[in-house]
């Protein structure tokens, strides 16, 4: 068995260098997502078994996690996956035991102060290395954080967010229970639970008995509120998270209508209705940026609109070495022009809603005034924070420290 054990170390470790000296220049000059790119690597290696495919990801995406400090060090790939994995993690893999230093140890629990003190003892070349460095340059010049939230932000940035599930049936919890994953529910939404990041439920099978979908993602739809029996049009369904809960919430007496650019993302949509018994979701594609508005008019309209995608960072840290500073002010003007299309098809008394999964300023208010300066029909509309219970204005941005989570921008727009 020890053999074997030291045959298993050794092959992960040459499965890490490999993935991390061939794989990352994929993410970081061909700028394609992390997740397709060791997807890929998975097909191609189709021999591997889940214990191996974990550890990778694992690896893989801490590595682009800690990159803005790890980079400037001048360590080799799987050095720098050693010590990304220490700064996450209370041990350190046995896989990755020999490419670290002997004075290393792990930093997992500690604040990014004490973790940055650290790494300054370890390195002198860490000197000068601030939390701003663990995102693209010029990041902070497109955000308007309240006061405290910089660091709320950073900090959170750098914690692997948790497992949202959205419970169609709290039954689920007993089979959660039974199967010893540990949950934690909602303080105010019970249907809400969230297990550790990374955990599978591939051996709970599916049954239409949950989503896995953000807190802050659900927070859109129940934002959205559609009444019972109501027609609603889900202008960028993607696959179809949001579109499932509208119709959990419409019932089966009302309808959906989801259309999205993506025949790959209807086709998860589809499949996810199915899955939860729901009939009453019809499926086009439409692009709502470049195609005509439709004749009709629906009750409510969803634009949860393409994005910078930046609150989306701690579950996808490499997205942010794929950001450049442009990309807010690129996806407004594309924003825009959505929801002037979407305007067109509201029913007289109905309802806008206008999401992004970011805080970026030019994304969110500019966005909003701009629309709102061409549409005087329009006007946002208070509502209930569905988190919190808390009054908001028509408009709330939760922040990724407020999950922890994804970062959210929702409005409510009434139409006169």
């Amino acid at each position: 068995m020890k053999t074997l054990n030291e045959k298993i170390i050794n092959q992960q470790t040459r499965l890490a260098v490999e993935v991390l000296e061939t794989m990352t220049p994929h993410v970081l000059e061909h700028r394609h997502p992390a997740d397709r790119v060791l997807l890929r690597f998975f097909k191609n290696r189709r021999e591997l078994g889940s214990r191996d495919r974990r550890f990778l990801s694992e690896c893989f995406f801490s590595t682009f996690r800690w990159l803005g400090w790890t980079r400037p060090l001048n360590l080799k790939p799987v050095e720098a996956a050693a010590l990304s994995w220490l700064l996450d993690r209370e041990d350190l893999h046995v896989a990755l035991q020999a490419a670290a230093k002997p004075d290393w140890t792990p930093l997992g629990g500690k604040t990014l102060d004490e973790k940055r003190a650290a790494l300054a003892g370890w390195f002198p070349d860490f000197q000068g290395l601030e939390k701003s460095n663990l995102v693209f340059p010029m990041f902070g010049n497109a955000v308007d954080f309240p006061a405290g939230g910089e660091d709320l932000f950073y900090e959170t940035l750098q914690m692997r967010p948790p497992t949202w599930l959205r419970l169609r049936d709290e039954a689920f919890k007993q089979t959660l229970t039974e199967a010893n994953i540990p949950f934690n529910e909602h303080a105010r939404v019970s249907s809400i639970v969230s297990i550790e990041g990374g955990t599978s439920l591939q051996k709970l099978g599916h049954g239409g008995q949950f989503e896995v979908q953000d807190v802050a993602s659900q927070a859109v739809a129940m934002i959205a509120a559609p009444e019972p029996g109501s027609d609603w049009w889900d202008a960028c369904a993607g696959a179809g998270g949001k579109t499932v809960q509208m119709a959990d919430l419409i019932g089966p007496e009302g309808k959906i209508f989801a259309t999205d650019i993506r025949p790959e993302a209807l086709h998860e949509c589809k499949k996810r209705a199915h899955a939860g018994g729901i009939p009453n979701v019809r499926l086009q594609l439409h692009d709502l940026a470049k195609e005509k508005p439709f004749t009709k008019e629906w009750d409510g309209v969803l634009v949860d609109a393409p994005c910078s995608g930046w609150g989306t960072w701690s579950r996808n840290p490499d997205a942010r070495w794929r950001a450049e500073a442009g990309d807010p002010a690129q996806k407004r003007n594309l924003q825009v022009k959505m929801l002037n299309n979407a305007a067109h098809c509201v029913k007289s008394g109905g309802v806008l809603i206008y999401a992004v999964c970011t805080f970026t300023r030019e994304e969110t208010t500019e966005v909003l005034a701009r629309f709102l300066s061409a549409h005087p029909e329009f006007s946002p509309e208070p509502f209930i924070h569905p988190l919190t219970g808390e009054q908001t204005n028509g408009t709330l941005q939760i922040w990724p420290w407020e999950g922890p989570g994804d970062g959210m921008f929702t409005a409510r727009l009434r139409k006169a």
